[in-house]
């Protein structure tokens, strides 16, 4: 009898892990940040953003930069995160205004989507460089690298 519940929770330990293993390779390797509809004149390039190296060689867990926060809380979900789900996506919260500035006691949740970007990122990556880790980019120009016009 004993076997045969073991059996049972191991199957289902199986398709649950095996789900699991499905779901994340679903998500891109790398992700371009350009929304079109935000930034309709820029004066650098999109974003590529290698979102399997955060994932899998730096073990950042997804609800560190998805986020969705109530009471002080992050309370996002990641069945939301989905490719392509209103979810996954920084501009369904936060919204375009024209101009960029950096305020540094700006409310989080009244960052625009440039803002939150550059907020999340160059923030994580600065925190790890100060932790004597190799980080990421800080520099405009790093992440925007002007693409070389052929010869």
């Amino acid at each position: 009898m004993r076997r045969g519940y073991f059996l049972v929770w191991m199957s289902i330990l199986g398709i649950v892990g095996l789900l699991w293993a499905v779901n994340l390779n679903a998500q891109p390797e790398d992700i371009l940040l350009d929304d079109q509809s935000v930034f309709t004149s820029r004066s650098r390039p999109p974003v590529e953003f290698p979102h399997l190296r955060h994932f899998d060689d730096a073990g950042i867990e997804c609800s560190e930069c998805h986020h969705r926060f109530k009471d002080g809380e992050n309370i996002v979900d990641e069945a939301e995160l989905e490719e392509d789900g209103e979810g996954v996506k920084c501009a369904s919260c936060h919204k375009h205004k024209p101009g960029f500035r950096f305020e540094p006691d700006l409310d989080p949740t009244q960052r625009t989507l440039q803002q939150a970007y550059h907020r999340m990122c160059t923030g994580c990556h600065r925190q790890v460089s100060k932790e004597n880790e190799t980080s990421g980019p800080v520099t405009c120009g790093e992440c925007h690298p002007k693409k070389k016009e052929p010869k």
